[in-house]
């Protein structure tokens, strides 16, 4: 008999993004990412209430190698942010999904509304009610969709998740404030694996929680602190499809990787380099290229996660992590290390 172990790694491949105040080709405080057909990806940009950055509030939408496509969704001034906003306006956007016809649902937890595009942009629809009763919402966060799409919205100031249809009918619901087995505080991200698996991270519980898809409790894995498997406010989570658990460790500035049981496998601190966007910016003034050659130990700061918030995969066994402080995305890859021994 041959002995054989596999080692679980990753390899970084390269960094999207750059601040962008007013729109094109960078990010602005990204939030959230949601990865389309092809090499597609949507990246929620937060933006700040500052009125003069227009249109810093918005949903970029570029290739995994940095080619920009388009953009969505507009920012309103502090004033108009009330549920009389503009249709397609945002102010405190907070996650992104695609149903399976490609249009993407954009959260807003100021306006308490869920805000609908279609492929080209335009704005198609919305639905949301703020409130605690059933199908009512207030400060959504995380979306995702299931096979039969099928909304899983967190909506975390009532400290649960709801499920809709894509056309916002209220379908069930489960969870309540506390930090019992099926409780949350704050929950924030979610996704869902591919038996149609929920999993949450749950935000002031400092922990992620899984549930089948009608809400019964299966497992929790992490507790408060900076050790292995410990989360300092974890705010994403993505399952790809073997079953590797990720979480963005938001206050830990780090992604964790916990096998599908949650046991902790390894952890991400960032290998960010300058990306193509940046380094178009950089080389139009010579006064930043002068600079960056100049300045001591810059990369070894730029390397690093810092406010990684969330957290996306693809089939490819690709990983995107979006920083919001530092405006981009690091990716990485999954490898898979074989070594093999003689007889045992």
């Amino acid at each position: 008999m041959v002995a054989q172990v596999t080692s679980l790694t990753f390899r970084y491949s390269h960094t999207i993004g750059r601040q962008e105040t007013r729109g094109g080709d960078g990010f602005f405080n990204p939030v959230a990412i949601a990865r389309g057909p092809g090499d597609l990806m949507y990246v929620v940009n937060r933006g700040t209430e500052t009125p003069v950055f227009f249109p810093c509030k918005r949903v970029t939408v570029c290739t995994v190698d940095e080619e920009y496509i388009d953009q969505f969704g507009f920012k309103v001034h502090p004033e108009d942010a009330v549920r009389s906003a503009p249709d397609g306006a945002l102010f405190w956007p907070t996650s992104i999904a695609l149903d399976s016809q490609g249009n993407s649902y954009v959260a807003d937890e100021w306006l308490n509304r869920i805000s609908i595009f279609a492929k080209d942009g335009e704005w198609i629809g919305k639905w949301g009610e703020p409130g605690s009763a059933e199908g009512e919402i207030d400060r959504p966060s995380g979306m995702a969709f299931d096979s039969d799409d099928n909304l899983y919205l967190v909506d975390s100031r009532n400290h649960r998740i709801q499920v809709f249809t894509k056309d916002g009918k209220f379908l069930s619901t489960w969870g309540s404030q506390g930090d019992d087995d099926g409780q949350f505080s704050f929950p924030w991200g979610i996704d869902i694996d591919k038996n149609g698996d929920v999993y949450v991270a749950d935000w002031r519980n400092d922990r992620i929680q899984k549930f089948t898809p009608d809400g019964q409790f299966l497992m929790k894995f992490g507790s408060s602190g900076q050790g292995d498997g410990e989360f300092d406010r974890p705010t994403g989570v993505a399952v790809d499809k073997d079953g590797t658990i990720y979480v963005a460790d938001y206050k830990n500035d780090r992604l964790q990787v916990f096998d599908a049981e949650g046991g902790y496998i390894t952890q991400l601190t960032g290998e960010a380099t300058l990306s193509k966007w940046g380094k178009e910016r950089v080389d139009i003034d010579p006064t930043y290229v002068r600079g960056r050659e100049e300045a001591q130990g810059l990369e070894g700061r730029e390397k690093a996660f810092q406010g990684p918030i969330a957290v996306d995969v693809d089939d490819e066994g690709r990983i995107f992590v979006a920083e919001v402080p530092r405006h981009r995305v690091q990716v990485f890859h999954k490898q898979y290390a074989n070594f093999s021994g003689g007889p045992l």
